[in-house]
């Protein structure tokens, strides 16, 4: 038999219950009412393309960083937050130096962890034309490899209903293709700082999900503008051949056609002999122990190459003997 006590206890219990309950309610209906707005952002942003295209510069502005930029050297590091609400976003950027040398290092930031996180940016250089195709398809080709490898059993996209779809082999993850060093071009229109801003715009609606411009420009006098999907075979026409007997039993789909046209216009250049910056000899990352041991090798090859040489030159002269004392015995 319950006391008086033991029941109050009992009721005050159940009336604790009652309300963790009710408070629980509400918190999973506030929860459903805001939706993502209470979870966190954690995206992975890769920037790669031509070399020397102020892609630094780009993720320094976007960042708000006033500070001089460097070469990169190879794969570099650095990140973003934002503050919304009690929650921090955060975008980690990538970028990739060397131009199409280091592709193999894209396998780094493109982790089967974080793949569906990633999104890539390829940057070509406008005033080397002759070398946009090779650019673009060496990173576009290099990263469908690894990002092929890292999901075995690629998730079906929304995709599938676009009417291009039987014709094209979208990437995985989203890609941006932004065209550098435009204002080279003095002849055309423009203004820089609404450029800038649109880029700014761009990149922000990759790493941190904000909403991206949908302004579709196709006139060539212009910036191109293009979001993805705005677009269609049908709207882009067919390749401009310039030489109407040219060939094409060997283009299988509309890449290879396209690429028949841009070799007309733009034939692949001999590769010329230009001596690039080796950022070894910047005074700036001098490390004693590694440049005394670089030094040493390199003049033990200089030493081995001489001596080859020697060696080579002391075998012809001595064949040239022995040809010219067979010559004498034989007269």
């Amino acid at each position: 038999m319950l006391d008086i006590w033991s029941l109050a206890r009992q009721q005050y219990l159940e009336e604790c219950e009652k309300r963790t309950v009710r408070q629980q309610d509400a918190i999973n209906s506030y929860i459903n009412l805001i939706g993502s707005d209470l979870q966190t952002s954690d995206t992975r942003l890769i920037i790669c393309g031509s070399r020397n295209c102020g892609k630094t510069s780009m993720i320094f502005r976007f960042l708000n960083r006033n500070e001089d930029t460097k070469p990169t050297i190879a794969l570099e590091y650095t990140y973003g937050r934002r503050n919304r609400g009690k929650m921090k976003d955060v975008g980690n950027i990538w970028e990739l130096g060397g131009g199409t040398n280091l592709c193999n290092l894209l396998q780094i930031p493109l982790s089967s962890n974080y793949i569906h996180q990633c999104s890539l940016i390829i940057v070509i250089d406008l005033t080397a034309p002759f070398d946009m195709w090779n650019t673009f398809y060496t990173l576009l080709d290099n990263a469908r490899i690894i990002i092929d490898n890292e999901m075995q059993q690629s998730v079906k996209k929304s995709s599938d209903s676009y009417k291009d779809m039987e014709y094209i082999d979208p990437l995985p993850i989203p890609l941006i293709l932004l065209g550098a060093k435009y204002d080279k071009f003095q002849m055309f229109s423009n203004k820089m700082e609404n450029l800038i801003s649109k880029t700014r715009v761009l990149i922000s609606s990759v790493v941190f999900g904000t909403t991206a411009s949908k302004t579709i420009c196709t006139d060539h006098n212009k910036p191109l503008s293009v979001p993805c999907g705005a677009d269609s075979l049908m709207d882009i026409g067919a390749p401009p051949f310039i030489n109407s007997s040219l060939s094409l039993i060997g283009a299988t789909n509309p890449r290879d056609l396209w690429y028949e046209a841009y070799l007309e216009h733009f034939p692949n250049k001999e590769k010329h002999n230009e001596r690039e910056d080796n950022p070894a000899e910047d005074g700036q990352h001098k490390e004693p122990e590694i440049d005394e041991l670089i030094e040493q090798r390199t003049r033990e090859l200089e030493q081995y190459i001489r001596h080859k040489k020697d060696r080579a030159a002391l075998e012809g002269r001595s064949e040239r003997i022995l040809r010219q004392n067979e010559v004498f015995r034989n007269l």
